[in-house]
């Protein structure tokens, strides 16, 4: 995932007041003198089983006082040009991603060592101390030695976590959606290549009734053709639901994808005003779906998409979301002025004038929330 700098001050915080290291965090309060122990580090940070990413964090002294760095840092280009310089195992070369952020008025660097499931990872030629064939990996706040090798139940299970042996079939199957390569499209539905047993599919709900597929939301009026009908998604394995989702087919079904969730966002001393509006965030099960639903390279979707992402909203996380729905709290009255002069959608007709009220005011409300989601992440890159 991608980190905002307000969501990873807060991770490294959290991380900070726990006051030890684990197999996902390490201190330092200054950047390795050696090249070659940097990477024995990234190395046994990204030879883990758990499925989290991992933090080199640069500025913290061993009684966990943030206390800055005074003697040369490192640059990420410097650091993966050295990665990818070495003679990896079938050419697999860990992720990482240098961030500075700031603590108490002091610069900290944070080398994120990526999540990857492509354990083990181990050279091929040596590199420092590091030798041949030797998985090195990390237990606790304890690296494996660079004249020892893993224990054998480790070196199993990172080779479980590569075979998708460590996940349950749910999260197996979401983390396959990230590469769409993996699944098979059969009659409106996929099944997964390698595991065939896993299946996403698509399907007229026969206890609705023909009126309820056929109706629309104020977002299909985003669209060229505001034909909308809904359907059910589960996600199966061994012919069992393990989930389900509703799924809407907009612009007369040039786009399918989930149902977006409704947010809501109340004015601070009047509960009874709140604002509705639609979103995506990432990091949530329904924004992976959305992600391996939605055909960027077709150029009908893709226009579909974007005009539907003019109404509703997409946050980079959960994080995100929370800090959003605070500043528009504070910002409550600028809205509402905004609001009130907004006319982009008011072209729209319905059935009913009461009906084109409120669907032109969701319509207005979602645009208008998407400028000030520019604003906002504008305003404090700034900061």
């Amino acid at each position: 995932m991608e980190y905002g700098e307000y969501e990873l001050e807060e991770r490294i915080e959290s991380f900070i007041m726990k006051r030890c290291e684990t197999e996902q965090c390490d201190f330092k309060q200054e950047w390795h003198q050696k090249a070659e122990d940097l990477i024995k580090d990234i190395v046994c940070f990204a030879n883990t089983v758990h499925d989290k990413d991992c933090y080199l964090v640069f500025g913290i002294s061993d009684d966990y006082q943030i206390v800055g760095m005074t003697k040369p840092r490192r640059k990420q280009a410097d650091i993966i040009d050295t990665l990818n310089k070495l003679y990896f195992a079938g050419d697999i070369v860990p992720k990482v991603e240098l961030h500075t952020i700031f603590l108490d008025g002091k610069e900290i660097d944070v080398l994120i060592i990526k999540n990857t499931d492509f354990t083990p990872i181990y050279l091929k030629k040596p590199y420092g101390r590091m030798k041949v064939g030797c998985i090195y990996t990390r237990i606790g706040d304890k690296n494996t030695p660079n004249d020892d090798n893993a224990e054998y139940h480790e070196i199993e299970m990172l080779w479980k976590k590569r075979l998708g042996l460590t996940k349950s079939p749910l999260e197996f199957i979401y983390d396959s959606m990230n590469n769409k390569l993996n699944w098979n499209e059969y009659e409106e539905s996929w099944y997964h290549i390698y595991k065939p047993e896993y299946v996403i599919r698509t399907y007229w709900d026969d206890d609705e009734c023909s009126d309820n597929r056929r109706r629309d939301e104020f977002y299909s009026y985003s669209q060229l053709n505001e034909l909308t009908s809904f359907m059910r998604l589960d996600i199966m394995a061994n012919q069992t639901v393990l989930e389900g989702f509703q799924i809407v087919c907009l612009d007369s079904g040039r786009l399918t994808i989930p149902v977006p969730e409704w947010g809501y966002i109340k004015q601070e001393f009047n509960p009874y005003d709140t604002i509705s509006y639609k979103y995506y965030s990432n990091g949530t099960k329904r924004y992976t779906l959305l992600k391996f639903m939605y055909d960027h390279e077709n150029r009908e979707e893709r226009y579909a998409y974007r005009n539907l992402m003019k109404v509703v909203l997409i946050f980079d996380s959960e994080n995100e979301r929370f800090a959003f729905e605070d500043f528009i709290t504070y910002y409550f009255e600028e809205f509402k002025d905004r609001l009130a002069k907004a006319d982009k959608y008011n072209y729209i007709e319905t059935e009913s004038k009461k009906k084109t009220e409120v669907y032109r005011e969701y319509l207005n409300t979602g645009f208008i929330l998407n400028e000030m989601l520019r604003e906002y992440r504008s305003k404090y890159e700034d900061e």
